[in-house]
């Protein structure tokens, strides 16, 4: 960014510029919907919540 001319103080702000139409549509996106549903649902882990450990040489 120097050698633009950009002090580098700046990064964030100009890391932000760039994803701004990005971060616009995807917000649109949400208030346009007919069906308007949760953007990002909870994730949920639903695995096995104990297991036996296993030595590395022992998984495959």
């Amino acid at each position: 960014m120097r050698a633009i001319g950009i002090p580098t103080n700046m990064f964030t702000v100009m890391f932000a510029i760039g994803r701004i139409p990005g971060w616009i549509s995807h917000w649109r996106e949400v208030q346009m919907a007919e069906n308007p549903r949760i953007h990002r649902p909870r994730q949920i882990y639903t695995g096995p919540t104990q297991r036996a450990y296993k030595p590395i040489d022992k998984r495959g």
